[in-house]
């Protein structure tokens, strides 16, 4: 946990609030935070700042708020991504989370075992663990909304053709991913299909939607690991533009 977070509605008008869940566990055993320490501290949706922690009887922990910076800025990246196998879906929904991405849109898909789609880790109340779990890692206070999408076509029919302007789908094959990206482009909306990739079908289904097909590298690479290596590439590019500005 890099960042605490606290819901609005659990914010005391002075700026207090009482943790008695694993927020206050971890504080206490992890980072070993007592009465009188400060931790780094967010409201979601809102800025950060820090929290005092004033009491802490093993069972419940007092800490007052004090938000002092906006909040960080929300990478400008819209996730689209074939639901993968159930244990790896909540490590790459805190992953892109921890990036602080704009949303996660989650589809089906050809290569997608049916049998993924029945798991408990696709449950809305999982998924949103999952994304605050991540977004207390990146230290960003933006939980980006998920939805589920039961057919990929659905999803791109009611989406696009539409903004964003750049569109991008990973493919082994597609040219570099720098190259498909203009200096500032942003947001982007970012395909990443399931373990063995998307069908030809579906790489000529998001083109005809405007979606370029595009690689990360040499390697071919899981779904978590390419989810990781995309943002990081996508943000690289983000930097150095950022850069040749100043």
């Amino acid at each position: 946990m890099n960042l605490l977070l606290v819901e609005p509605a659990e914010l005391a008008g002075d700026g207090t609030c009482t943790l008695a869940d694993r927020r206050a566990a971890h504080l206490r055993t992890v980072l070993g935070a007592s009465a009188g320490d400060r931790v780094r501290a967010g409201v979601i949706g809102g800025g950060v700042g820090s929290a005092e922690i004033l009491s802490d009887d093993g069972a419940a922990m007092t800490v007052r708020l004090a938000i002092t910076d906006p909040p960080p800025a929300p990478m400008p990246i819209e996730l689209v991504l074939a639901v993968p196998r159930p244990k790896v879906l909540t490590r790459v929904v805190e992953a892109a989370a921890a990036f602080g991405v704009l949303r996660i849109d989650l589809t089906n898909a050809w290569r997608v075992d049916k049998s993924y789609l029945r798991s408990p880790r696709l449950a809305p109340e999982a998924l949103a663990l999952a994304a605050r779990l991540g977004a207390e890692q990146g230290a960003t206070t933006h939980l980006p909304p998920i939805t589920v999408h039961r057919r990929l076509m659905a999803l791109l029919d009611a989406r696009w053709p539409g903004p964003p302007a750049v569109k991008l789908v990973a493919h082994p094959v597609g040219p570099p991913i720098e190259a498909a990206v203009p200096p500032g482009a942003a947001p982007i909306a970012l395909a990443i299909g399931p373990e063995g990739g998307w069908i030809a079908r579906e790489v000529e289904t998001f083109a005809a939607r405007g979606f370029a097909p595009v690689s990360l590298g040499a390697p071919i690479l899981r779904v978590e690991t390419a989810v990781a290596a995309a943002l990081g590439q996508l943000m690289m590019l983000q930097r150095r533009t950022d850069s040749c500005a100043r």
